[in-house]
């Protein structure tokens, strides 16, 4: 990859929609099953911190190398030392990675992180933020982007802070229609979005209470790009076009409304996926909370889903899985979101 990536891709596609990076979720298991249903998407890891990368081994091996359906993958990290960040930008363009450009997390308002200058307390200590920015151009070929909030509480500029990024070398820029001191309450407001987008020479992309791939669209304006975010927990066709997809009929409300069949083998190869990147018992807690709610409640489902809270092993997964659809054989081409299983 090179710096210009991104400018490559607006030549190739005049809108992208993005997968936000969600930790606790995003991690390769997840971004998998997204694209599994959804190749067109870009993918942003989990955030990992840099001074972590720069000091394990294990866990730069462990969350850097990847599926190449994730391609092309971008790594997520957060810091507030310019210096670290330039070293752990080092170990993220080792050619064996394969990765695709780094993004500065500049927006999370957990305030326990954030009392301690890092994540979105950059809005508020901007030179150290574009120091950063800066030092990451300066250490790697790969393209730096930043994902930030509108401000920190509504008294900072995001124009002046954004036209500096850029000055810094950023090549993209996202921006949460939220303050930090909102956190995810309230509506997103993508107006001083659009308005930042007339004032830069990079892309900007907006991120917010995105429901679906259509609904991203009727919001993007003049924006280069979109995200989705949380409205993708266990839904990997919310990135799915109703316009160009092969059976409109079956989308409401701009989203498709999977069968029962595509329900299952979702969960099968999200699970599949994840147990295959992590030991057992992590995945077995972790995988639960994806499980339960792919199939949504519908009759007849409960008791499996008492089975998938508190399922223990691939194979107790998979028994489940198979168990539903014996139980359901005849109604396996039904779309429970639609209420087609009485």
């Amino acid at each position: 990859m090179h710096k210009n990536f991104w400018q490559d891709q607006l030549k190739l596609h005049e809108k992208l929609c993005f997968l936000a990076p969600m930790d606790w979720y995003g991690d390769s298991a997840y971004r998998q099953s997204m694209k599994r249903i959804a190749p067109h998407i870009y993918c942003i890891s989990e955030f990992y911190s840099a001074d972590g990368l720069i000091h394990s081994k294990f866990l730069a091996d462990s969350v850097l190398p990847h599926q190449s359906i994730e391609d092309p993958l971008i790594i997520q990290i957060f810091g507030k030392d310019p210096e670290v960040f330039a070293k752990a930008a080092k170990i993220i363009s080792d050619p064996k990675y394969n990765i695709a450009g780094i993004d500065v997390n500049m927006g999370c308002p957990a305030k326990k992180v954030v009392r301690s200058w890092h994540w979105s307390s950059l809005l508020i200590n901007e030179q150290t933020a574009f120091d950063i920015v800066k030092s990451l151009d300066e250490a790697t070929h790969l393209p730096i982007s930043v994902k930030t909030r509108l401000s920190f509480d509504w008294n900072q500029d995001l124009v002046h802070f954004a036209q500096w990024l850029q000055k810094s070398w950023a090549k993209l820029v996202t921006i949460h229609g939220r303050t930090a001191k909102q956190a995810y309450t309230g509506n997103a407001d993508f107006t001083n979005i659009y308005e930042l987008q007339k004032n830069m020479d990079i892309p900007v992309i907006g991120n917010g209470d995105v429901e679906h791939y259509d609904d991203g669209m009727s919001k993007v304006q003049n924006l280069s790009w979109f995200m989705i975010g949380r409205r993708s927990f266990w839904n990997p066709w919310c990135f799915l076009p109703e316009a160009t997809h092969s059976t409109p009929e079956f989308f409401r409300d701009g989203c498709y409304q999977p069968t029962l069949w595509e329900m299952l083998e979702a969960m099968e190869f999200h699970a599949s996926q994840l147990v295959a990147t992590k030991w057992e018992r992590k995945w077995s807690l972790e995988i639960r909370k994806h499980l339960v709610q792919y199939i949504k409640s519908f009759p007849g489902v409960k008791d499996f889903r008492k089975r998938l809270v508190t399922t223990e092993s691939i194979e107790q997964t998979r028994e489940t899985i198979s168990d539903i659809r014996n139980t359901f054989e005849s109604k396996l081409t039904s779309r429970p979101w639609l209420g087609e299983i009485e």
